[in-house]
Parts: structure tokens; C-alpha cells; sequence
């Protein structure tokens, strides 16, 4: 058994080249009064010319012998376009595993053979026609446009990293390109984010403050052996505390953990 590859005329030129441009746009959206639109990217319309009108017609070929007398016998597999082996999109399984099984059936041969057999033969040719397709402006093109989405999606991690943000925050801001469009908003990002920090530490400060004068107001005292005027006391600190890391009074911020100890507190009090 051997492999054959016919190189045939394409009656009509390959229409999916890649994008010539990589635009970006504001897509204006809005949800109960809010601005919820942003920047988003897209690839042109007009797209490059594939002038190479080639095809390759795979086939397996195989001898025999019949009342004394070598016979041969072909089988079709499959046809592929010249730009599918150049964007690397051939594959034997994809393109023709039924067909395989069906002459490895009929042959009475390994099936893990034909494919060998075939895929041999094709990634010599599908190395050459994409040797050549590197050189293209069509390839460069498009590897610029790879280039700035990762970059964009670099950047815009970073971002949500760096604000604790939203990639829809980000993309308010910037477009893919890495252009500023919103000053404003970005300003916003921060100026919130600068909010947050400081809440948190003062958060910090103020409960290390807090389990300081609890240690030193219970040491070497048991809290169940205070009297009521201790307990009016310690109701008035349970209210002030839970008032201030309630869930309500902190939309933005997890106060589970607050919440859990003040209550274990309260039970210890007997408040």
C-alpha cells in the first residue's frame, strides 16, 4: 500500500483569507440608568486574496494479485485545499477516519498503519506549502493582530490584578490597542480602589485595637463571672461593632468573618 497526492486546478479562489485590520469600537450599553458600555475589538471586513488556486487529491493505491495476474486498486480519501495545509488545519482523523476504516476493513490491514502511511506523505507536502505561506503578508498580518490580543488580554490582567477590577472595568478605559479613551472612568477605578485599601486597613486597625483591650480588659478574669453592669457594658460594644461590619453597612466587603467572632463573643458574654 502507498499513498498518492494529486495536485489539481481549483475552479474558484479560497474566500477565508485572514482580516486585513483589527478595529476596535465603544459598544453603548446602559442597564437601569447605568453606563455599561465599553471598548471591544473586531477584525475587518475585507480580507486578503488567496491567489494560489490549488488542491490536493489524497488517494491509497494498492497492488494485488488476481488468477496469476498484479492488479491495483485505488481508493479516494479525500480532496484538501491548498490554504487548509497552509493555516496547519489537515489532519487524516478529521478529514477522512471513516473512509480509513472502512479499506483498513476491506484490505484486511492495521488501520494505525494507513494512517502512518498517509500522514507521511502529507506533512512533507503540508511543510512545504507552509514554508511558503510564512512569507506572506497575509500570515504576517495576522500574527500582528495575534500579537495585540495577547497583549490586550496581558494588560487587562494586569489591571484586574493590580484595581482588584473587572475586565469590564478595563475595557471602559482602554481599547485593545492599549489606548487610554476614558481618563475619567479610569480615575474612577482608582479612586475606589484607594477607598477599598483604606477601609481594609483601617478594618485591621480597629479589630487589633479591638482584641488588644479585650485581652487586657478580661485578663485574669472569666467572662462569666461579670457583673450586669460589665454585661451593659459589653451589649454596647456587641451593637457598636455589629452595626459597623453588619453586611448592610458594607455592600463591597466580605465582614462574614467579623460578623462570626462578634457573635461567638456575644455567646461567650452572656450578653
Amino acid at each position: 500500500m502507498f499513498c498518492v497526492i494529486q495536485e489539481i486546478e481549483t475552479k474558484k479562489p479560497n474566500k477565508n483569507g485572514y482580516a486585513k485590520e483589527l478595529k476596535s469600537s465603544y459598544m453603548q450599553m446602559s442597564f437601569n440608568g447605568e453606563d455599561m458600555g465599553h471598548y471591544y475589538y473586531f477584525y475587518g471586513e475585507e480580507k486578503f486574496d488567496r491567489p494560489i488556486m490549488k488542491a490536493y487529491r489524497i488517494s491509497i493505491h494498492s497492488s494485488y494479485r488476481e488468477d496469476g495476474k498484479v492488479k491495483k486498486k485505488q481508493y479516494a480519501l479525500c480532496t484538501v485545499n491548498y490554504y487548509d495545509f497552509a493555516e496547519g488545519l489537515v489532519s487524516a482523523y478529521d478529514y477522512c477516519s471513516s473512509k480509513i476504516k472502512k479499506i483498513a476493513d476491506e484490505l484486511m490491514a492495521d488501520e494505525g498503519e494507513l494512517y502512518q502511511i498517509i500522514e507521511e506523505k502529507t506533512d512533507l507536502l503540508a511543510e512545504r506549502i507552509r514554508s511558503e505561506f510564512l512569507e506572506t503578508e497575509e500570515y504576517r498580518t495576522h500574527q500582528e493582530h495575534i500579537g495585540i490580543i495577547n497583549e490586550h488580554n496581558r494588560r487587562r490582567n494586569k489591571f484586574m490584578s493590580k484595581y482588584k477590577a473587572s475586565g469590564d472595568e478595563y475595557d471602559k478605559c482602554y481599547d485593545v490597542f492599549g489606548e487610554l479613551k476614558n481618563p475619567e472612568y479610569l480615575e474612577k477605578v482608582k479612586s475606589e480602589y484607594k477607598r477599598r485599601i483604606k477601609y481594609e486597613e483601617e478594618s485591621r486597625s480597629y479589630q487589633e485595637e479591638f482584641y488588644s483591650n479585650y485581652s487586657k480588659y478580661f485578663k485574669g478574669s472569666s467572662s462569666i463571672s461579670r457583673a450586669e453592669t460589665d454585661k451593659d457594658i459589653l451589649k454596647q460594644f456587641y451593637r457598636l461593632l455589629s452595626k459597623k461590619f453588619h453586611p448592610d453597612a458594607n455592600p463591597d466587603t466580605d465582614t462574614s468573618r467579623e460578623m462570626q467572632v462578634l457573635n461567638q463573643l456575644k455567646s461567650e458574654w452572656g450578653v
